[in-house]
């Protein structure tokens, strides 16, 4: 009976996988990350200016700001299969709503709708995986993170594909297959997906619990100060290759790289967290970060540029993975949506201002230099943050003695 127990759990583990890489490619990679590849046909399409295309990027943003923070109450309510499910609905409707917008206006509606569903489909697939495989959380949050740069890569792709085998619909025949793969993909997930039902007397009281806890609190912090310098490399490089004297087209080649290794670097960092605990795994990612963003300054050329671009395009997914694994490990299976919906504010807000605070160091103190010197003192600054973190065996010591009380 084990045997079979145990057999049965792993089929499950790699459907379990499919599905929720899926869904973050759907919901993530395409719903909020491919707008800025569709966004030059779209700002023709709909005569929009600069300004407004901008803006629409901003609503796309605000809509995922605005529920994130909910995502882990409605998870707790409603429970963790339907939020996700009614989170994907959301981002259908918005997408599939964009192939028939005719103004700004629609256009930002959609826009609302399809990120304020994607954050109700993260989090609560990250609570379903915690649940199911505690002793894998890392491996598995790491492979379903990697669906956003996987959804990045599809887009690169699938943009230029259909625009040309489709002028006349142009950008319309993207967002329509787009929509279509993500209901394909929630039906999927409404057939393969279990919600994990936990039951125990304390739970009351540890909900409670979790908003008095400081080490979350802590993380919270770290995470926005993450949030703040996360993009600059992958907004500004190549920008500060070009002007460095280096082609556009080789600027883009490097950038690829980057991207490729995003999609490996969270299931490796994933795995190292299962090995050695998220903690030491956390302090190794920031310091390569911090790696990443000092050598282009040093060295401004091709070869210190695609060192730089390994390094942050594999080390910077990581960071964010490992410090929700960190934040997990605050709380009971149940709680891990309201611990990551919780963080996830103060990193949205980080996000928000980075670049703006990027540009405005680009522009007025100094160049690209300034920036990346800025974005390697953050992360410094979070890497002293992350020492001061429990050790992985701690916090499960109090865990458990925070469930026993």
């Amino acid at each position: 009976m084990k045997v079979q127990a145990q057999s049965a759990k792993t089929q499950h583990f790699g459907l379990f996988i499919l599905t929720g890489m899926f869904l973050i490619i759907t919901t993530t990679g395409f719903a909020r990350m491919a707008y800025g590849i569709v966004l030059p046909f779209m700002q023709e399409g709909l005569s929009l200016s600069t300004s407004k295309s901008g803006l629409l990027g901003t609503i796309l943003f605000l809509g995922y700001l605005l529920t994130v923070g909910m995502s882990g109450v409605f998870t707790l309510r409603l429970g963790a299969k339907r939020v996700l499910l009614i989170g994907g609905l959301f981002v259908f409707v918005g997408l599939f709503g964009l192939v028939f917008v005719p103004s700004f206006w629609w256009a930002a509606f959609c826009m609302l709708f399809a990120g304020g569903g994607s954050a109700l489909v993260y989090t609560p697939l990250m609570s379903i995986a915690i649940s199911w495989f505690p002793d894998k959380k890392g491996t598995v949050m790491g492979l379903l993170l990697s669906g956003a740069g996987i959804g990045m890569l599809l887009s690169g792709f699938f943009v230029p594909f259909m625009i040309q085998q489709f002028p006349a619909y142009s950008w319309r025949a993207v967002w329509l297959l787009f929509s279509l793969i993500t209901l394909a993909v929630l039906l999927l997930a409404l057939v393969a997906l279990v919600d994990p039902h936990e039951s125990s007397d304390h739970h009351k009281k540890e909900k409670t619990s979790v908003w008095k806890n400081k080490t979350l609190y802590l993380i919270a912090w770290l995470y926005f100060a993450v949030g703040i310098v996360y993009l600059i490399p992958n907004i500004y490089q190549t920008s500060y290759m070009i002007s460095n004297g280096i082609s556009s087209a080789l600027a883009g080649t490097v950038y690829a790289v980057a991207g490729i290794f995003s999609i490996c670097g969270g299931p490796v960092w994933g795995m190292v967290s299962d090995r050695i605990g998220a903690k030491k795994a956390l302090i190794a990612a920031l310091l390569l970060s911090v790696i990443g963003d000092i050598i282009p300054i040093i060295f401004g050329n091709v070869t210190g540029f695609i060192l730089s671009a390994i390094i942050w395009g594999s080390s910077l997914g990581g960071v964010l993975l490992l410090i929700q694994v960190k934040a997990s490990q605050q709380v009971s299976p149940k709680y891990v949506s309201m611990a990551i919906g919780f963080i996830s504010i103060f990193y949205a807000i980080g996000q928000m201002l980075g670049p703006g605070l990027a540009g405005w160091l680009i522009e007025y103190a100094g160049g690209y230099a300034t920036a990346y010197g800025f974005g390697a003192l953050v992360f410094l600054v979070c890497l002293f943050l992350g020492l001061g973190l429990q050790s992985d065996k701690q916090t499960a010591v109090n865990a458990q003695a925070g469930a026993n009380s």
